[in-house]
């Protein structure tokens, strides 16, 4: 009898996959009464509390809006609540709870959703430049920060985020791009950000030798 790890659904016949999951079975023993887990139920709780806090939002949103016109200031910080909620719906809906997505573009939008908002926040309260002077090498240096630790926890497969480290110097590359534009005033950090990113990458092919070369013709397909 095989057995999904993952659901705890025990198949009798000669399945390779998992029918509620489609992950790898595993062979286990035979047991008596093996059957279907409930993993509906969890699945309905799950929906119950995404749309209770889609309700809670789209209410909260309203509230600060019509607060905001009813009582007007200099600011409209009823835009900067409207963008953290849409951003942490982005977040639940898409990224936690979106099996269907891949992990790259859960990354991807992750990042560009977290940087429209900090720019959008900087934009509302005057544009004083802080977002793209320190907030979005900063999300970058976080990324490269996270990319080490997850290397180090999942060092038996480590070369697979050599793709990320590959993205993380194109997008630090953009911030230096627009320093030379002048549109990033305090071009210190992105620089920072950008060497770190490169000197990660060289140290992970460097170092990494033979598996890091062949992950990289392995994921740009040259044979």
């Amino acid at each position: 009898m095989n057995r999904c790890l993952k659901c705890g659904v025990e198949v009798m016949d000669q399945t390779e996959a998992c029918p509620l999951c489609h992950c790898v079975l595993e062979a286990g023993e035979e047991t008596v009464g093996g059957r279907y887990p409930d993993i509906r139920l969890k699945t309905r709780k799950l929906e119950l509390i995404g749309r209770i806090i889609l309700f809670l939002s789209i209410v909260i949103g309203a509230v600060s809006v019509v607060v905001n016109y009813r009582y007007q200031t200099d600011v409209w910080w009823s835009v900067i609540v409207v963008g953290g909620l849409a951003y942490l719906l982005l977040i639940l809906f898409f990224v936690i709870e979106n099996d269907h997505a891949g992990y790259r573009s859960k990354f991807f939008l992750g990042i560009a959703s977290g940087i429209a908002y900090l720019v959008l926040v900087d934009y509302v309260l005057g544009f004083s430049h802080w977002s793209v002077d320190y907030g979005i090498p900063a999300a970058f240096l976080a990324v490269d920060i996270s990319i080490i630790a997850v290397m180090f926890v999942n060092i038996r497969n480590w070369q697979s985020y050599l793709l990320f480290q590959l993205l993380m110097i194109l997008c630090s590359g953009v911030c230096v791009i627009l320093c030379l534009a002048g549109v990033i005033t305090h071009p210190l950090m992105s620089y920072l950000v950008f060497g770190l990113s490169c000197i990660l990458f060289l140290a992970s092919f460097i170092i990494g030798g033979r598996r890091a070369s062949n992950e990289l013709k392995r994921r740009f397909h040259v044979m």
